[in-house]
Parts: structure tokens; C-alpha cells; sequence
């Protein structure tokens, strides 16, 4: 009973000290056999001695399995202070199974053409499935999801004929300087604290925030943060899927945060369902060549003639496949201010002002700061001509008419302007 006491103690007080400090998992476990044999044979030549060893070991063991706590604690409140919506702590080796699986599934999506001309997935592969290419010592990950949208399921926006909707995400600030602001104050408080490394150990971080090689989405299932959606998203139970995600990698290793256990669509097929130009070509599979937000953003090119109909009054992205979903239903009070519409363009754009627009330097002007950058001005003037060819507004002719742009802004505005006058 005496040696049960003992290997129990010092098996937890290995098993906390591995999970706070960066150890050598074949020195502990030398050691802690060493320490079972000392013990075990004391134990059965002084059984008085080995209670007296257990109830030391397990004071030892109390203290540190609170400072633990406290520790695990100071970070998920910093976390929280930074107003975060969700967060999870993952370990590489858990990234690492999780991105095989997600490899199949990307060779294949790949392989059916569905990335349209975003070649930089492609290109960006071998770092994709390898984080120790941006952090060669990378030990744990911690994601978070940050709200976007305060909107429920029925809660978009109202748009009249002459102007064009802009997607939840873009309404704020630009997501990207947002958040990353906020992962490099997260690295310095990792870093200025001791109690989360060893005095041996330099700390070291690499942030994202949508961008480079870093698949977030399976950062985000594997962190449990949520569960891939039918329409792609990654879908929390709680709160939907209109959430941000970021990470930060480190060379720290941290406990990784317990897994909910997740639900799935079921038979639900209201995104599919509710797709204009059949992007969703099966459950989980996106072909972006149709999807709405890749033609009006990633885009560089002409919208399809046959697709342009479909896109409505879609300036700037779309959100149909998460309006319709179940889980969006509810509203959120978690927004922080930089992502309300009123702190950046807001719900819609006047599309007779977006056809005015002359130079870039205007739209650098009136747009600087905002996800709408993204699609250049070419591209947001290109977007304007379908949707207003789609209004039915004939008032948005003369402004066609003088849209200035390249080849490609002209054949739109033709477009738009023979939809109008039928």
C-alpha cells in the first residue's frame, strides 16, 4: 500500500513537470526508476519510513500541481483580457497526425483543380505540413478565435438597389494588424514570464493571422475549437462559426487544453442548399472556381458571365453558407469594437460611389485599413459593374458609362449595362 502511495506521488510530479518545462523525457524516466527502486526497497525494510516518504512526496506534489494550476490560470486570463473569444492549446506531435489527415484531403482538392489560380497553396506546401520549417523548435501551439460578426443567422444586413453588401469579416478593420497586434503582446507575456520556461530556454514564437503557411482551420478542430462544417467553416457549437482564427507557436511547452467532445452537421444540408452558384460541390468540399467570396476577392481576373447573375448584390465576399447555418443563429456580444461596421466601412457600399472612384490613390484613401485592400481597386470597381448590372437600377447607367478601369472593367460594365436596358 506504502509503495502504491510513492509511485503514485512521483508519478505525478514527473508527469507536471514534463508538461510545464521542457525536460528530457529519457532523463525522468531514468530517474524516476531510479527513485520507485530506492524507495520500493525501503518500503519493505522500514514500512513506518515509506509512510512517512509518501505523505512528504505527496505535500511536494500538492504544491506543485496548485502552481500549475496558478500558472495555466495567469495565461488563460491574459488570453482572456485580450478578448478572445475561444482558445486551445495543442501540442506539436497532436498538429502533426492531425495535418497528415488533412493532407489526403488537400492532394485531392488540389488535384480536381477546385484552388482556381491561387498557385500559392501549392507553393506554400512544404511549409504547410511542416510548422518546424517557420519554427524549427516548436513545441506547442496555442489558437484562438476571435468574434467578427454580432449578427445571428437573420441579422445581415439591409442593402437597397444601389448598393452592394460587403461580407461580415470586412466590415471592421483589417483583421490581420488587428490580431496580430495582439499574438506579439501574447509572445511577450510568454516571454517576460519564467515560470513558463526553463532558465535554459530561450522563447521563441512565430504568430499567424490567416496568412502564410499555417492551415488554420485544422489548428482550430485540432484545438477544439470547433468542427469542420459542410459549408467549410470551422463551426463552434456555442458560438458559430463567425470567429477569426489565430496562432502562435512556440518553442514552450504548455499543457495542451482539454477537447470537447464535438458535434456534426448531421443531415443538415441548408449550406449546400443555399449556395447560388454551387460552390459546395459535396460536404466539406469547396470548388472555389464557383465560390462567391474567391470570385469578388481572390479574383484577378473576369467574373464568368454565366456565374455573374448568381453573385447579386455580393460586392465584396459572401456569407449565404454561414447565414443559413444552424449554428449562427444566435447573436453574439463578444465583438471587439475594431471589427463592428461602424469602425470600418460598414454593412454595405454606395455602388455609385465605388464607379466613381478614379485613381488608386482614392481608393487607397478610402479604403486603407480595411480587408477591402485585398481586392484592389480594379477588382472592387469590377465587382460594382455585376452588381449593379444585377439591381435593376437603371439611375447606376451613367455611372458605368464613366467607370474607369482596364479592358476588364470595361467588358463588365458593358455587361451590366445590356442587363439593365432589357
Amino acid at each position: 500500500m506504502h509503495l502504491f502511495c510513492v509511485e503514485c506521488s512521483v508519478l505525478r510530479v514527473s508527469c507536471v513537470n514534463m508538461s510545464l518545462f521542457t525536460h528530457h523525457a529519457s532523463r525522468i524516466t531514468l530517474i524516476y526508476l531510479y527513485i520507485i527502486a530506492y524507495f520500493s526497497l525501503i518500503i519493505k525494510t522500514f514500512p513506518f519510513v515509506g509512510l512517512i516518504v509518501g505523505l512528504i512526496v505527496g505535500r511536494i506534489d500538492g504544491r506543485i500541481v496548485v502552481e500549475f494550476i496558478r500558472i495555466m490560470e495567469k495565461l488563460e486570463q491574459f488570453i482572456k483580457n485580450q478578448g478572445w473569444s475561444i482558445y486551445g492549446i495543442i501540442s506539436i506531435n497532436e498538429l502533426k497526425k492531425a495535418l497528415e489527415r488533412h493532407k489526403v484531403v488537400f492532394d485531392e482538392w488540389i488535384s480536381n483543380h477546385y484552388q482556381a489560380d491561387m498557385d500559392y497553396l501549392e507553393k506554400m506546401e512544404e511549409d504547410r505540413f511542416h510548422p518546424e520549417n517557420k519554427l524549427r523548435d516548436v513545441k506547442s501551439i496555442i489558437v484562438l478565435g476571435s468574434t467578427y460578426s454580432d449578427c445571428g443567422a437573420n441579422g445581415g444586413a439591409n442593402c437597397g438597389a444601389n448598393c452592394g453588401l460587403v461580407a461580415r469579416y470586412a466590415r471592421g478593420k483589417d483583421y490581420h494588424k488587428v490580431l496580430k497586434k495582439r499574438l506579439v503582446l501574447l509572445a511577450d507575456f510568454l516571454n517576460s514570464n519564467n515560470e513558463y520556461r526553463t532558465s535554459n530556454v530561450e522563447c521563441r514564437t512565430y504568430a499567424s493571422v490567416d496568412s502564410g503557411p499555417t492551415v488554420d482551420r485544422v489548428l482550430a478542430e485540432t484545438a477544439g475549437l470547433g468542427f469542420f462544417g459542410k459549408n467549410c467553416s470551422i463551426i463552434n457549437p456555442k458560438t458559430g462559426s463567425y470567429f477569426f482564427i489565430a496562432s502562435l507557436m512556440t518553442n514552450l511547452e504548455l499543457e495542451p487544453t482539454e477537447k470537447p467532445r464535438m458535434p456534426n452537421c448531421g443531415d443538415c444540408m441548408k449550406c449546400q442548399n443555399a449556395c447560388p452558384t454551387g460552390a459546395l460541390v459535396s460536404p466539406g468540399i469547396i470548388d472555389a472556381r464557383k465560390c462567391i467570396s474567391y470570385l469578388t476577392i481572390e479574383n484577378k481576373g473576369e467574373i464568368p458571365i454565366e456565374l455573374r447573375s448568381k453573385i447579386g448584390n455580393r460586392l465584396f465576399g459572401c456569407d449565404i453558407c454561414q447565414e443559413v447555418c444552424p449554428f449562427n443563429a444566435v447573436c453574439r456580444a463578444d465583438v471587439i469594437d475594431q471589427f463592428k461596421p461602424e469602425s470600418g466601412v460598414g454593412e454595405s457600399l454606395d455602388l455609385k460611389e465605388i464607379l466613381s472612384i478614379k485613381t488608386d490613390k482614392e481608393f487607397l484613401k478610402k479604403f486603407a485599413g480595411t480587408p477591402i485592400m485585398r481586392s484592389k481597386r480594379i477588382g472592387l470597381i469590377r465587382n460594382a459593374c455585376v452588381v449593379a448590372g444585377n439591381s435593376g437600377d437603371k439611375s447606376l447607367i451613367p455611372y458605368l458609362e464613366k467607370a474607369e478601369g482596364d479592358e476588364m472593367v470595361k467588358k463588365h460594365a458593358e455587361w451590366a449595362i445590356d442587363n439593365l436596358k432589357k
